[in-house]
């Protein structure tokens, strides 16, 4: 083995220092004018200046969408059950479950029969709907009953066997004469395009348009069924060439679905634009309901999904969904599995390891108490985003602050205009942290306060004519 080559340090050019002069010339200058540098992020950012107009209304604020929730199938078992109160308090539409097939023991085959024991998936769906909400059933994984070498991720041994499984399924959740249930959401696999849940491609001989069209065919052949709805197909992130191909398969879609993990809020929106983009080429589909079936700032456990940021996070991604909402928006996970105390996805503790929830619980009262007209905004900044809304006569104002760092503090100018002068109470309450009143004289009809931003802080205003 050679010795290492030590060699001299290297001196700093007269055109390096010339550089360096410049960067922090042009730095000055930015912050000076109002912009602000954060070279842990490698961005410049620009402050939140807020303006909410008291007489610019738009539309209602649309509250259910993000009342959904993912649940992993960490155990297997109803996993949901044991934090049923908690559950209820969220006021859930939908709940998403995953692994029914594999963790369910539904389906077995004995001398070339199939057969069927919906017993323990039962218990969990009971669960869901005596919560109020309509469950969103993860047609996954295969059976190991009917897969190749039975591992669960690979195509069954005979198709038939899973167009069979997936009408059983539909048959006993949707039919009239079985569980009748009303609207239920079937979704083809979970992240198919994921190494760990099988590396299915668009094409080749393990292909998701096959697992795909021979589900829709058990769907279709389902009878004397309640309306329900079958999609797809829920890859780990959008992407057009999974959108296009299954659009254009000819088989039956009722829902799109994907998922997201990022760390940048405005990916929402954008993502919204793409698929708005994408479907103009099919007008008859331009309305088809889209499902955010989990979404995160990363797809691996994290500590920060027990803290203040990943309740700022959400709340960013909700401000940034508000013009194009997708029908729902299902924070990933509701609750977390065994061992994960410190170190999960769950807004919910594992009942084993006790603890409160995490922040991100608290923010839908927070989210829900902007039901109302939202208002023009104006002046939002980089990190600090806001909704604003009125009901009964108050006008409402989410202040959010969101950076992916999770340390950025800002001091917000908020006004005010269209206001009828006169006595105010201006309430300031953090999700979490301070809750103030204080009275106020508005002379004229704009209005200025300010309102410091903590990290990854939530601060809801809400301003009351006396």
């Amino acid at each position: 083995m050679s010795l290492p080559v030590r060699r001299p340090p290297k001196k700093i050019t007269y055109f390096e220092i010339a550089v360096f002069i410049v960067i922090g010339s042009v730095a000055f200058l930015l912050n000076r004018s109002g912009f602000r540098f954060d070279l842990r992020l490698r961005a410049v950012g620009t402050p939140a200046n807020i303006v909410v107009s008291a007489t610019t209304g738009l539309s209602p604020f649309p509250g259910t969408f993000y009342h959904a929730f993912a649940q992993d199938g960490e155990e297997k078992t109803d996993m949901v059950a044991p934090v049923f109160r908690l559950v209820r308090t969220l006021k859930p539409v939908f709940i998403r479950i995953d692994h029914i097939f594999d963790n369910y023991g539904v389906v077995q085959k004995e001398n070339g029969t199939l057969t069927f024991d919906f017993t323990r998936l039962d218990s969990a769906v009971d669960t869901i709907r005596a919560l109020g909400a309509t469950p969103v059933l993860v047609l996954s994984y295969m059976p190991p009953a009917i897969a190749r070498d039975g591992v669960i991720t690979n195509p069954p041994n005979d198709w038939s066997d899973w167009t069979a499984v997936v009408r059983a399924t539909i048959q006993h959740y949707s039919g009239i004469s079985a569980k009748n249930l009303k609207d239920v959401y079937y979704e083809v696999w979970n992240e198919p395009d994921l190494a760990q849940f099988g590396g299915w491609k668009t094409y080749g001989s393990k292909n998701y348009l096959t697992l795909y069209g021979n589900a829709a065919l058990g769907a279709n052949s389902a009878r004397n069924v309640n309306r329900f709805y079958v999609g797809g197909p829920a890859t780990a992130a959008l992407y057009k060439d999974w959108i296009t191909p299954l659009l254009t398969a000819g088989y039956r879609v009722d829902f799109l679905s994907w998922h997201t993990y990022n760390d940048d809020p405005k990916r929402f929106a954008l993502d919204q634009q793409n698929l708005t983009g994408w479907l103009t080429e099919y007008p008859s589909l331009q309305g088809i309901p889209r499902l955010i079936t989990e979404f995160g700032f990363t797809g691996d456990k994290d500590t920060r999904y027990g803290t203040a940021y990943a309740a700022a996070y959400t709340a960013a991604v909700v401000r940034q969904l508000l013009a194009a909402p997708p029908a729902g928006l299902f924070s990933f996970e509701l609750k977390d599995g065994p061992g994960a105390a410190v170190n999960g996805w769950g807004m919910l503790p594992h009942e084993s390891a006790g603890g409160a929830p995490a922040p991100r619980y608290y923010l839908f009262p927070l989210l829900d108490d902007m039901n109302g007209t939202l208002l023009s905004v104006t002046g939002e900044g980089t990190w600090v985003t806001a909704i604003a809304s009125l009901r009964d006569s108050v006008i409402r104002v989410l202040l959010i602050n969101f950076h992916p760092d999770g340390n950025h503090s800002e001091n917000v100018p908020v006004t005010f205009t269209g206001l009828t002068p006169g006595q105010y109470t201006l309430r300031h309450h953090q999700l979490l942290g301070a809750d103030a009143t204080i009275q106020v004289t508005i002379p004229a009809p704009a209005w200025q306060t300010m309102i410091f931003m903590p990290p990854s802080a939530v601060t809801l205003l809400t301003l009351t004519r006396l």
